[in-house]
């Protein structure tokens, strides 16, 4: 049997400079046969001129290249625009700000073929800079069906290092049109529909950089962005809360997760009243979950310190 074509699907905005680094990534994997598509979410600058010059660069290294550019719209529709596209069997996702190690293709179709009942694998990666120290933990990487370890944060896989079949793709269809989340949800609706498996090895390098959508407006913007999980992790049980493999309790744990992070938010902004509020509307809607009543204490320490002025640093 050949080996099946791999897609590999880079969305880009306006980082013209560091295309080097995620597009070189994908033409040095190990793995053939590989299409590279590239999706310009409308960068208006040089990034077309960049991108037309890796065509040589494929050609010579046996990897089909595409390359086009849309009107912008953020990752998730330019990842769905690069889906439509795509001719592979198997789908893998890389930012423009990340790289893969040259084996992790081959690593993952070679676990893949002998675990065919998984549609989805992913890997460990690591943050550049901190090589030594591989992320997530060992116990974290759960093979099976995952959609209650995702939900408590006892399974963790990162989008740039997910390979996924075509077949599950399609069953589960494209990501939803949002900034923030896209990829969690995803991830859920994934795990609702195929098992998933885990590569041990750290094969992704993961580059955040300033303009990095989870870096925008610091505290305040994560609590905008707290909002937005919430609002589309309601949308996510109205849609699929009738599958037969959800489950309602993981889904309020993943809830209280992240309220546990907002709560924090408005902590560490010195906004103690707002935390006191977002807890108790918490509670009401996720239940006594244990992480909640963690956040007791906190509350009482982020109160004394607002009596002296100052306020819990973010560890």
């Amino acid at each position: 049997m050949s080996a099946p074509l791999v897609s590999a699907i880079v969305p880009t905005y306006r980082r013209p400079q560091l295309l080097e680094r995620s597009l070189g990534s994908v033409l040095r994997q190990t793995y053939r046969p590989l299409e590279l598509v590239v999706i310009d979410d409308g960068s208006g600058d040089d990034t077309p001129d960049v991108l037309e010059s890796f065509s040589e660069r494929a050609r010579q290294a046996g990897v089909e290249y595409t390359w086009f550019s849309k009107q912008n719209g953020g990752p998730a529709q330019a990842r769905n625009a690069g889906m439509e596209r795509a001719k592979g069997e198997l789908l893998a996702f890389l930012d423009d700000d990340d790289r893969w190690y040259p084996q992790k293709l081959e690593t993952q179709l070679a676990l893949m073929r002998t675990h065919p009942q998984a549609g989805v694998s992913f890997t460990r990666y690591v943050h550049e800079g901190k090589e030594n120290q591989p992320k997530p933990k060992p116990e974290q990487m759960r093979d099976g069906w995952v959609f209650e370890t995702l939900c408590s944060g006892q399974t963790r896989a990162h989008m740039q290092t997910l390979v996924v079949s075509r077949e599950v793709q399609r069953r589960v269809g494209g990501f939803i049109d949002a900034r923030n989340w896209e990829d969690s949800d995803w991830q859920l609706r994934l795990a609702l529909e195929t098992e998933f498996l885990a590569v041990r090895e750290p094969l992704t390098v993961i580059c955040t950089v300033e303009s990095s959508i989870s870096r925008e407006a610091g505290l305040e913007g994560d609590l905008q962005r707290d909002r937005d999980k919430l609002r589309l992790l309601d949308a996510l049980v109205a849609r699929h809360g009738d599958h037969p493999r959800f489950k309602r309790e993981a889904a309020k744990l993943l809830r209280a997760r992240i309220y546990d992070e907002h709560i924090k938010h408005f902590i560490w902004l010195g906004r103690v009243d707002d935390a006191r509020a977002a807890w108790q509307q918490a509670l009401e809607e996720c239940g006594e979950q244990p992480l909640l009543a963690q956040l007791k204490g906190k509350l009482k320490r982020a109160r004394v310190a607002g009596w002296f002025g100052r306020k819990l640093k973010k560890p």
